[in-house]
């Protein structure tokens, strides 16, 4: 069975928008570090986003 999806008032729900080059960097460089157990950089990342988002999509 297939649903489409919907908003909270029954609307259509936005399209899904891909993300922006750099958030999806931002994004990746934080994994890896995640993964590789490296705390700093994966905090540091975490900043880099935060600074990003305020920046460039508010």
């Amino acid at each position: 069975m297939h649903t489409e999806a919907s908003g909270p008032n029954g609307e259509a729900a936005p399209a899904r928008v891909e993300r922006c080059a750099q958030c999806k960097e931002i994004k990746a460089k934080r994994h890896i570090a995640v993964q590789q157990g490296d705390q700093r950089m994966a905090e540091a990342m975490a900043t880099a986003m935060g600074r990003h988002q305020r920046a460039v999509h508010s």
